[in-house]
């Protein structure tokens, strides 16, 4: 009994680790669609515009310093002039971002891909104390200065709605290509009339705008004190970047959301890498760069929960298989390793199921009809299998549950491993009873068969 019970065994091994390459296929599978998803996304952002990085006023102010030095050239003195440019940079002292983002979806066969439209309105003013420091070469040279300009960056100046509008000091600017800044090109600028940044001043400023984007929105908080006011009815953001909104201003429900952040100077390092970006090399920059930055999410990513779910596969054949185990060994039952298998490909089909139907219908509705379909084809197969009707409904029912047990796991991501660890612990226990007074060494066959045999004997 014990020989034969090794070699099941055995056998029910060796099926059980020839059910993981299928299992294993499926999870490259969703793999594959997952990356096709994301695929679809840069097709988007190529086509149209992409994930979306605003940053801006920025005042900057061209001089030219021009000084006389006496050289030595062929043992003759001269006097040469000499002409430096420079430009100096200004921050607004305060900005104060107040808008509201619609999303829509945009199909590319199969697949989704979420965009959105911004449209806000920034106010603030620049203040000039006038106690400016730049750089001289000499202390007697001439500062000539040029024509100031204000800067906008913008990642994809494609998702521009219509020319945003400008007012600075009561008088209004029209923007032209480009945000003249050498690492950050891609934007708009609008030339100022000339001012003189050693006089102090105040320039209050207002600006209306309107970006259309892909996936995410973000801003990077360059003024002295930033605020950035943003609502919308999608109510799935996620809030990343290195700021988060205030506690007491989000709000989240399934209406949309609601949010503000609040930033300064002192608590980012945002206006010092802006500065850096008008010296540097034009090498994509902008990923390293602090920002606030709202994602659009789906509120069920369909390859992501198919993923989680197939993690517990193995855990569903393993248990599957534990409990037919039980069975031939309590009730004396005989299943052959090719009914392990059948069962075992089974329940691996249900994770292909739900992956296709997922794809064209709700999660929930996908997770039903293919969890509805693998427990009644268990159900009637097992009702043969285990020669009881009842036996193969007590399966079934046994697989339905454990199907309702992974949803729940599922939806509740929170939770997940709490409830994962409960219900392995559950089964474990459950099993651990049944077979509490089992004799391993001599394993008790069906109680049927052996009162019949003792009545033989008598």
């Amino acid at each position: 009994m014990q020989k034969a019970l090794f070699v099941k065994v055995l056998l029910v091994g060796i099926v059980f680790a020839t059910l993981l390459v299928p299992l294993s296929m499926i999870g490259g599978l969703v793999g594959e669609r997952a990356a096709r998803q994301q695929s679809a996304v840069e097709d988007v952002a190529a086509r149209s515009f992409g994930k979306q990085v605003f940053s801006g006023p920025i005042l900057t102010v061209p001089y030219v310093e021009e000084y006389d030095e006496e050289i030595v050239e062929a043992r003759e003195r001269k006097t040469v002039r000499r002409r430096i440019e420079r430009v100096l940079r200004f921050f607004p002292a305060t900005a104060e971002f107040d808008g509201s983002a619609t999303v829509a979806t945009k199909h590319r066969g199969l697949f989704k891909v979420r965009t959105f439209n911004w449209q806000t309105s920034i106010r603030g003013e620049f203040v000039l104390d006038g106690k400016v420091r730049f750089e001289r070469s000499s202390e007697t040279s001439r500062i000539l200065w040029g024509r100031p300009a204000i800067s906008l960056a913008v990642s994809d100046p494609r998702g521009l709605v219509d020319t945003p509008a400008l007012e600075l000091a009561g008088q209004r600017m029209d923007f032209e290509r480009g945000s003249r800044i050498t690492a950050w090109p891609s934007g708009l600028h609008a030339s100022v009339p000339h001012l003189d940044p050693m006089q102090p001043q105040r320039l209050p400023y207002a600006l209306t705008l309107g970006v259309q984007g892909t996936d995410s929105l973000a801003i990077v908080p360059i003024a002295g004190s930033t605020s950035v006011g943003l609502k919308s009815e999608w109510p799935h953001p996620a809030f990343g970047g290195q700021f988060l909104p205030q506690p007491e201003s989000e709000q989240i429900d399934a209406h949309g959301f609601a949010a503000r952040w609040i930033v300064t100077a002192l608590a980012s390092n945002a206006q010092q890498q802006v500065e850096a970006l008008f010296d540097a090399k034009r090498d994509n920059p902008l990923p390293s760069i602090e920002r606030i930055e709202i994602r659009f999410i789906e509120p069920i990513d369909i390859y992501s929960l198919s993923d989680r779910a197939l993690k517990y596969g193995f855990l569903f054949v393993a248990l599957t298989f534990g409990a037919f185990m039980l069975y031939e060994v309590l009730k004396g039952l005989r299943l052959h390793p090719a009914q392990y298998g059948l069962v075992g490909l089974a329940l691996a089909v249900f994770f292909l199921l739900l992956l296709s139907l997922s794809e064209h219908l709700r999660f929930w509705i996908a997770y039903l009809i293919a969890a509805a379909a693998c427990v009644a084809l268990l159900g009637f197969y097992l009702s043969a299998a285990l020669r009881s009707a009842r036996r193969g409904v007590a399966f079934a029912l046994m697989l339905a549950a454990l199907y309702g047990a992974l949803y729940g796991l599922l939806v509740s991501e929170d939770n997940a491993l709490l409830l994962g660890s409960l219900l392995v612990f559950a089964l474990l226990a459950g099993a651990m009873i049944a077979t509490r007074k089992l004799d391993w060494y001599a394993p008790t066959p069906n109680r049927d068969a052996q009162g019949a045999r003792q009545a033989n004997a008598a």
